[in-house]
């Protein structure tokens, strides 16, 4: 916990309250919340990471890019580390004044009931026979009422002191939302000359027991498997051959536990050629299903809901070239009154209804034990 908790949980709650573009996060590991701030709402939208190109910031991606949901970069006009924080950054915040939003997003309302579940997933199911799909991830939203902006600084700080091996995030867009979360996944990092990314798929409840003697199901093992093939082609796209892989293995994210596979490269790449693998690993099959296309046609005509930016891409991004993109998972919209949490899993032309709908529920739960308590 940091020592300034007060002092960070005021300033934050000031940049909520006066509709500054901001983000706030934990890298995995660190320990650290690092906050960027940009004074005024001169946003800036982007097709392409690579037009981003020597900035500093945080980048906000939707999962469906070619849908009315635009890419963001947002500036760190005011940069700082949580630590650094006193009653000076809160009066140094105080002296811009950005245009105030009045109107906050409409709350969602369309919740996933049990039995609409159901009928999605069986018709999901049907689709994947006929049409040969190996995988397509079907997510829905649980909304938890009376826990609205106002839960918004308080439920991030339970995330960043529960959750040291997860990419906590804060992000708020005025006109666009604002998104709290623990993602487990990374998309992209690129830092101190190597590359990484991961293959994670198959949840399972730890409920007591240790990673390592976990026992996975044939069904996850061959999810996971799906998805380091795609990443492996997409690397023999670029001529990338010279990786180090580890796993699959067992890997912890709060209360539930993945199987995981890390890939690291020698970096070598420059920063266009970075935003090019982003762009080719958006969406993954963990978030997707394959083949991608049809896939995401699926999900367009099956998903009642607007998934917007749950399952894109967030992260921060610096001048020298340093990339920490994680996919937006374990994640919830906060509204006025109201948060809407949304969680997915991964349905093959084997899965049993009930068992898939436990484990968004499982996944729910990763969050709902920590902003609840």
């Amino acid at each position: 916990m940091v020592e300034n908790r007060n002092e960070l949980s005021s300033f934050l709650s000031c940049c909520l309250q006066n509709d500054f573009p901001f983000f706030a996060y934990q890298l995995p590991k660190s320990g650290m919340i690092q906050i960027g701030v940009q004074t005024d709402q001169d946003l800036k939208d982007y097709q392409l990471l690579s037009d981003l190109e020597g900035e500093n910031g945080f980048v906000f991606s939707p999962f469906d890019t070619e849908s009315k949901h635009k890419s963001w970069f947002v500036r760190s006009d005011i940069n700082l580390q949580a630590s650094e924080i006193d009653s000076d950054s809160i009066q140094l915040l105080e002296s811009y004044h950005p245009e105030k939003d009045e109107k906050l997003p409409a709350d969602v309302s369309l919740e996933s009931s049990h039995a609409l579940y159901f009928n999605q997933i069986s018709k999901m199911i049907n689709d994947l026979k006929q049409f040969k799909l190996e995988k397509v991830i079907l997510s829905r939203i649980q909304i938890l009422e009376g826990m609205g902006m106002d839960c918004a600084v308080e439920s991030f700080l339970k995330l960043s002191e529960s959750y040291d091996s997860a990419f906590v995030f804060l992000v708020s867009i005025p006109k666009v939302g604002t998104w709290i979360g623990a993602s487990p996944e990374t998309l992209l990092s690129s830092k101190n000359n190597t590359v990484e990314t991961v293959a994670l798929a198959g949840t399972q409840k730890l409920a007591g027991r240790i990673a390592d003697q976990i026992k996975w199901e044939q069904k996850e093992v061959h999810e996971q498997a799906l998805v380091s093939s795609y990443i492996e082609n997409v690397f023999r796209n670029y001529n990338l051959t010279k990786y180090k892989r580890t796993g699959p293995v067992t890997s912890l994210a709060g209360n539930v536990v993945h199987l995981k596979t890390t890939y690291l490269l020698p970096s070598g790449m420059n920063f266009h050629q970075l935003s090019n693998l982003v762009q080719d690993l958006h969406p993954t099959p963990a978030v997707c299903g394959l083949p991608k296309n049809k896939a995401l046609e699926l999900i367009r005509e099956i998903e009642e809901h607007d998934r917007e930016y749950y399952a894109g891409y967030l992260g921060p991004i610096e001048s020298n070239g340093s990339i920490s993109l994680f996919v937006n998972l374990r994640s919830m919209k906060v509204l006025e009154n109201q948060m809407a949490l949304f969680v997915g899993g991964g349905i093959t032309s084997d899965s049993i209804p009930e068992k898939e709908w436990e484990e968004t529920c499982l996944k729910a739960q990763t969050l709902l034990n920590v902003i609840r308590s």
